[in-house]
């Protein structure tokens, strides 16, 4: 025996163990659970010259037999990378805790990627199928089109379908938080700085935000809104200056939501450059509780996106939706974020 478990079969295990065929595959693959019994003894013997000559399972043969791949596929977008590879490790720790792998593509902002990867995940047969990405408005109609002939393809933050299993993180409340949070530290005057409107969770940040400062009666102009020109998440000191210019010089806020971490750490540097102090002249909030959050000084008042949470909801979708089993009423899983405060604010 040649102890590659490439080459490894049930019967090769068999015939060291003493037992049959069946018994083995009862034992390793779970089959014929009603017409099999082993003892202990027998069960930690084949286990044991498993293990010895590196089985592992025909995953092909398996299928053909109907059998789960217990492989999920996610499709992973380069923009907000550090978000999504936080959220992308707690998908795989969550999928590893039930059994499965993750097989991942990256979708560079190409509805053509995303499309041969769709395919590609179908054929294989894999269990399940997570879109890790902002749906962006110059995809959408590409996405719709795509998507209808994947209804059971688990979308990040919206529908691009109707009736589309999501998960999402709720968005308002986090701005809530933030707002009631500000106002709670006696700030009257809150801003809030948006990377692009292209980008749907920006559109429903903006809306939040004015829900929110109203419902304190607090000014909600749209002077107190600054949207990145150039459309960019990456914070260049040029834009973050302006920025600081309309939102503090101009309007006087007293206080930043800023769209990421990335942003409130530079919007600090650049009020620093102009001897503002955070958070004595003007305080700050990040949003997704980066590990610079911790570092930075002062320490940055953010929003927690409960990655852990976020992905047990996802996996749940994943394999819900695959098995015919997922009612209109539950397409739909809401994470609750959290506000971590710090001394920025």
């Amino acid at each position: 025996m040649s102890g590659s478990g490439r080459n490894t079969r049930l019967i090769d295990i068999a015939r060291q163990a003493g037992v049959s065929r069946a018994a083995v595959g009862h034992i390793l693959n779970h089959s014929g659970k009603d017409r099999v019994r082993v003892s202990e003894e027998t069960r930690a013997r084949v286990l044991k010259i498993a293990n010895e000559l590196d089985y592992r399972p025909n995953r092909a043969a398996q299928q053909l037999r109907g059998k789960p791949n217990e492989i999920l596929g996610v499709i992973l977008d380069t923009v907000n990378i550090a978000v999504f590879s936080a959220r992308l490790a707690a998908v795989e720790a969550e999928a590893h805790r039930r059994g499965y792998r993750l097989m991942i593509g990256q979708a560079h902002h190409d509805p053509k990627e995303i499309q041969t990867y769709l395919e590609d995940f179908s054929a294989r047969g894999i269990d399940g199928v997570l879109c890790l990405f902002d749906v962006m408005e110059d995809l959408r109609k590409d996405l719709q089109t795509i998507f209808r002939g994947q209804p059971g393809a688990v979308i990040h933050a919206a529908p691009v379908v109707k009736s589309q299993p999501c998960v999402r993180v709720d968005t308002a409340a986090a701005i809530r938080l933030l707002v009631d949070h500000l106002v709670e530290r006696g700030r009257r005057r809150i801003g809030i700085q948006l990377w692009s409107m292209s980008d749907q969770l920006m559109t429903l940040r903006e809306q939040a935000w004015k829900d929110a400062v109203r419902q304190h009666r607090l000014p909600a102009g749209q002077q107190l809104v600054w949207v990145n020109p150039l459309a960019k998440q990456k914070p260049t000191p040029d834009v973050v200056d302006a920025c600081i210019q309309q939102l503090v010089i101009e309007q006087k806020a007293d206080a930043i939501i800023a769209s990421n971490d990335e942003w409130a750490v530079r919007l600090i540097q650049g009020l620093r450059r102009r001897n503002l102090e955070v958070p004595r002249d003007v305080a700050v909030t990040g949003y997704d509780n980066l590990d610079i959050a911790d570092v930075i000084e002062p320490g940055l008042t953010t929003i927690d996106q409960c990655h852990a949470a976020y992905a047990e909801a996802a996996v749940d979708l994943m394999l819900a939706a695959q098995t015919g089993k997922l009612s209109t009423s539950d397409r739909v899983r809401i994470v609750q974020p959290r506000l971590i405060v710090r001394d920025s604010t």
